[in-house]
């Protein structure tokens, strides 16, 4: 086994590795054997029983584990201090934070995220005009319309109304979320707050019914203290969003409702600096979101690969938005302006593949799009026109395109 200082720098160092990194990466060096895994896990709740600074063994109910906890050593402040600095030095040359100046795109593309992310939509240009059509209040014609307005109603529920967080406005809120969506064997029993019955999320299993409403009572808790706001800060929706996919206490809608709910508490508390853009972030990339969702279950409930995870995509997307809105302004300061969907497509491209170059196949992946060769080739040689992509040709004397370097003025780091 390795020496107390190797542990410790595991687990209060720079890196902070997956299960599957320790066990099989051989680059790292570690190979730990199921015995030493084991062992490993077990310091980290020794370091919680023996009351360490740096450890937060939250008050929330566990069903499989000892603890719900997280680690701030230097993996999480680091992630911590790199996306207060973006927030920070942005404040500081527009006097007014990012979200704000941006709140109505970020609410926009938020319900885009949430309809791109659930359902079999035709292309984001569809997605755009077809929730701005709702938002006018266009009236409804298939069961994709009604998750959108459901959506809608459920920001505007939250912006307008403020409501506390409890048992009753939560589910006030599910049903506003859920309505006219569910198959008649997820639906809630009449009168009941959560499911009557087992449910799995992938290979775990959400609360033994017997122990949800004790569970959900302890996340109520722990919003309503005012030391836990001031204490945890913009990390407390994120555990509580975590917290809630843990739990799972109905049959559907668990994880919709879960990122409803990091919004819902950002709002209600004013959090500084809140990363409002985090359902879009998820939808961009599934695959990390699951895989800290998952590390986070496979190490005893360790929320460090959760938090960090969102500290990471919430500096992107911060430099992302930034980006974005530089494009426009320099844009109209030639008398163009991108359209929605134009600027859609550009926001795709630079999240999935800001400096290499991608042909038109590509694209479609990146927008989840089946239209036409034709359809896409339109699209990336406007933007070319404009002058936010290169195009060039690869071997097979296909275009192949690239975005235009200069026009990122802001990059993530490692």
């Amino acid at each position: 086994m390795m020496d107390k200082s190797k542990i410790n720098d595991l687990i209060f160092g720079e890196n902070y590795y997956s299960i599957e990194d320790l066990r099989y990466n051989k680059q790292i060096g570690i190979l730990f054997s199921n015995e030493e895994l084991k062992e490993f896990l077990n310091q980290k709740e020794r370091c919680i029983e023996n009351g360490d600074a740096y450890v937060y063994n939250l008050p929330l109910k566990t069903f499989n584990s000892k603890y719900c906890f997280y680690i701030s050593g230097v993996y999480l402040m680091q992630r911590q201090l790199q996306y207060l600095s973006t927030y920070i030095e942005d404040y500081k040359i527009y006097q007014k934070p990012l979200f704000e100046r941006n709140a109505e795109d970020i609410i926009m593309s938020r319900l885009f995220s949430e309809v791109e992310g659930t359902l079999n939509v035709e292309n984001v240009n569809t997605t755009h005009k077809r929730v701005k059509e709702i938002y006018q209040k266009a009236e409804l014609k298939d069961n994709n319309d009604i998750i959108i307005k459901n959506m809608l109603d459920a920001v505007k529920y939250i912006s307008n109304e403020r409501p506390t967080f409890n048992k009753d406005n939560l589910l006030k809120l599910y049903n506003i979320l859920s309505k006219d969506c569910l198959d008649e064997e997820d639906k809630l029993k009449e009168g009941a707050y959560y499911r009557d019955d087992t449910v799995s999320i992938g290979d775990f299993d959400g609360a033994p019914v017997s122990q949800i409403e004790e569970c959900m009572d302890s996340l109520f808790a722990f919003v309503n203290d005012a030391e836990n706001v001031k204490k945890y800060g913009l990390l407390l929706p994120h555990i509580c969003h975590y917290y809630m996919v843990y739990v799972h206490p109905y049959f559907d809608y668990n994880g919709r409702t879960a990122r409803m709910i990091s919004f819902w508490l950002n709002i209600l508390y004013e959090i500084p600096a809140a990363p409002l853009f985090i359902s879009e972030a998820i939808n961009d990339n599934k695959k990390d979101y699951y895989k800290a969702l998952v590390n986070t279950r496979l190490t005893h409930n360790d929320l460090t690969y959760f938090l960090g995870y969102i500290l990471e995509v919430a500096t992107k997307y911060s430099l992302l938005y930034k980006n974005l809105e530089n494009i426009n302004n320099q844009l109209s300061k030639l008398g163009e302006t991108l359209t929605s969907s134009e600027m859609g497509y550009l926001k795709k491209i630079i999240v999935h593949n800001a400096d290499g170059y991608f042909n038109y196949k590509t694209f479609l992946e990146y927008i989840r799009s089946s239209m036409t060769k034709a359809g896409a080739l339109k699209i990336l040689n406007s933007l070319t026109e404009y002058g936010l992509l290169e195009k060039s040709t690869n071997k097979k004397k296909e275009a192949i395109y690239r975005v235009n370097q200069s026009i990122i003025t802001y990059k993530y780091t490692e």
